[in-house]
């Protein structure tokens, strides 16, 4: 029989080109929100692609499961998100100023987080990778258990508690730690494939996370709205906003999302998101209490993240014209008039000689001034930098892309934090950040 492709898939692939196109021509909201555009755009076309090839998939077939795998994505990485107030690994810039919008797409963006990765995996199993994989079995006794148990929480506690040198343990320690207690509970378990001698499983998800981390960088590149590292050690070599080596952590990573929605499994009669244990115990049904609660517990943990998100991963949100403060409220009104509604284009519309000359002299504002104007919008723009951190930058006298390409990281922290003694400062990885940009820039320019 002729297998169909989803129209979704079409859809899905459609709003990928479109999105592309105008978040390129800094379109809204394709401009602020690509990342989320591209991904849900993705998660359309590859469960098509599964559907065509199996007749069998997520969204057709399991379509439950789905939209019940959405909120626990949110879930799962808020944990993560909740760590990295310890961790300091990343950070966001040009983050839409409206709370509305702006927690709308935390939801919409970490709603991504687990479908792309079981799309993915399950697209390679279905296009019969690692089909064969078989290895020597292996038997774990409970002391093993217990011993990996007692590893997955050493990892981490120490990654928390000592995140300068433990970090990356956050990325396998729910492994350790979950994985043991779901094979003891008979659960699904990848513990149990090892003593089965089937690896394949663990198999496709390395490949997931590899391919699936491999897109996160890219999308999150190209994106206004995005996340920059501060990974201790390994700023110097770069793939995309990820140190290199930063790129071995998603392999494990879509290990432990496995892990963890299995550990989730276990508390809904054994049902999950595969196709060999989405109809499992169908006769068992979770109480209408236990639904309510868990509704609400997701709610509120993801409530208080958001705004701890808000509060000390958001570093910078999308600067506005009306937030040129350096501009006199006269002439802000009217760029707008002469084509310049954004810092972007007043950036982009004054690069030649000529086109700044003819702008002073349409605004009759001096050109001295208005180059005064443009240094300060390309230092905003800087690596997502921010109208607030241009404050802060202008107070120890710096205001421009130049004046911070002159500057020694430690030397400009030591001045900052004379001159904000008692107040959160920039890290030194973040002025790191902020030199070396500058410093290309200015290269880039010469």
């Amino acid at each position: 029989m002729k297998r169909s492709f989803p129209f979704y898939g079409f859809v899905g692939l459609v709003l990928l080109v479109v999105s592309e196109i105008l978040h390129l021509r800094k379109v809204e909201p394709f401009y602020s929100w690509f990342y989320c555009f591209a991904w849900w755009s993705y998660i359309l076309t590859v469960d098509a692609v599964i559907y065509r090839i199996k007749r069998n998939s997520l969204i057709l077939n399991r379509t439950k499961e789905f939209f019940l795998m959405i909120p626990w994505s949110i879930f799962i990485w808020l944990i993560f998100e909740g760590a990295n107030i310890s961790l300091r690994n990343w950070y966001y810039v040009n983050i839409p100023p409206s709370l509305a919008e702006r927690w709308l797409g935390y939801a919409v963006a970490y709603g991504t987080v687990l479908p792309g990765l079981f799309e993915t995996t399950e697209l390679l199993e279905a296009i019969g990778l690692f089909k064969n994989a078989r290895v020597r079995r292996v038997q774990f006794s409970l002391p093993a258990h217990v011993g990996l148990v007692f590893l997955g929480v050493l990892c981490l506690v120490s990654s928390l508690f000592i995140p300068l040198y433990f970090f990356p343990l956050i990325w396998v320690g729910f492994i350790f730690l979950l994985d043991p207690v779901n094979n003891w509970l008979r659960g699904r378990s990848l513990l149990r494939d090892l003593e089965e001698g089937n690896p394949r499983k663990i198999y496709l998800l390395l490949i997931a996370g590899l391919n699936c981390g491999f897109l996160w960088e890219f999308w999150n590149y190209w994106a206004q709205s995005k996340w920059i590292y501060t990974v201790p050690f390994f700023q110097e070599t770069k793939g995309f906003e990820m140190p290199c080596l930063g790129f071995l952590g998603f392999p494990p990573f879509a290990v432990q999302a496995y892990v963890m929605y299995n550990t989730l499994s276990l508390f809904r009669c054994y049902r999950g998101w595969e196709q060999s244990s989405y109809r499992l115990n169908l006769k068992d049904k979770t109480s209408v209490t236990t639904r309510i609660l868990t509704a609400v517990l997701i709610v509120s943990f993801s409530v208080l993240v958001f705004r701890t998100i808000d509060l000390n991963t958001v570093d910078s949100y999308a600067p506005r014209l009306s937030d040129a403060y350096w501009i006199p409220p006269l002439y802000r009104n009217e760029l707008p008039r002469v084509g310049i509604t954004s810092l972007d284009d007043l950036v982009s519309k004054t690069k030649d000689k000529n086109e700044r000359d003819e702008l002073a002299l349409r605004l009759l504002v001096p050109k001295e001034e208005l180059i005064s104007w443009v240094e300060k919008a390309q230092l905003v723009s800087l690596k997502g930098l921010g109208i607030e951190n241009l404050r802060l930058l202008q107070e120890v006298g710096i205001d421009s892309v130049a004046a911070l390409s002159t500057e020694d990281p430690s030397q400009l922290r030591n001045r900052i934090t004379h001159t904000y003694e008692g107040r959160p400062w920039p890290s030194l990885s973040k002025l790191r950040i902020w030199i070396q940009e500058a410093r290309k820039a200015v290269k880039h320019i010469q």
